[in-house]
């Protein structure tokens, strides 16, 4: 009897050992891995464990986030097996805006999946998005998420998601200030315009009262004008009683 419940545990503790060990599939950067994780840094979420066996208070302010972007954010996922076990699709992911790993209440909505069927070992991207209105509260920079994900084999585990204000505003104000930029440029050029229209008005004033005086070169060309020429050319005005009888008409 005492043999037999020994083998149980023998078995027991091999089976939780060989789970572990056969984990196929990790999201990365994970929670409380340096560098590239390993085959051993693979998880089992589950509900009352969704990022596995990692102490998430012991890691979350030294480990590596990824960002989102308006709520999107992409990881990669490396696959240890080919087939079904070695799954890089995402069945399920979700997300604690506290990045305690004791509250995930929302659910991220995935893109781009992986492969359900992998024919060999590697890594994929895997995209998703977080709730609309979600706000990341945790992590050492206060604006952390931590969502767990599960593969379609049941192999998963916990990753930062970095929702910081460069992240999801940065790019959007740049193009704002390059458009505000462009719109100052134009209208610098229009002012130009109008300074060089203005110049060539006036220098089409000078000329005219250079010809003929008090816009002689208009008045040339009136009725009146060609009268009094015609009278100063047959002697019956001279040029300045003329004009001025001209001006004062």
């Amino acid at each position: 009897m005492m043999f037999t419940k020994s083998i149980s545990a023998a078995a027991f503790v091999l089976l939780s050992v060989s789970s572990q060990a056969l984990g196929h599939a990790l999201i990365e950067p994970a929670i409380g891995v340096t560098g590239t994780g390993a085959r051993s840094d693979v998880q089992r979420p589950s509900t009352g464990s969704p990022c596995g066996t990692v102490n998430v208070a012991s890691v979350v302010g030294t480990s590596t986030p990824v960002v989102a972007t308006n709520g999107a954010f992409t990881v990669n996922v490396q696959n240890f097996n080919g087939g079904t076990d070695g799954a890089t699709a995402i069945k399920s992911a979700t997300v604690d805006t506290a990045a305690t790993g004791k509250n995930f209440a929302g659910k991220v909505t995935i893109t781009k999946n992986g492969v359900a069927n992998p024919a060999t070992t590697g890594t994929v991207q895997v995209s998703g998005t977080l709730p609309a209105g979600t706000t990341c509260t945790g992590g050492a920079s206060g604006d952390q998420c931590l969502v767990s994900f599960t593969t379609n084999a049941g192999f998963g585990n916990c990753v930062l998601v970095s929702q910081g204000a460069a992240a999801a505003g940065g790019a959007a104000n740049a193009v704002a200030a390059g458009t505000n930029t462009t719109t100052t440029a134009t209208a610098a050029a229009a002012a130009a315009s109008t300074t060089t229209t203005t110049t060539t008005g006036k220098g089409k004033g000078k000329k005219g009262k250079g010809k003929n005086g008090c816009n002689g070169a208009a008045a040339a060309g009136t009725r009146k004008a060609r009268e009094v020429l015609a009278r100063e050319a047959a002697g019956e005005l001279s040029p300045r009683d003329g004009r001025s009888w001209l001006w004062a008409a």
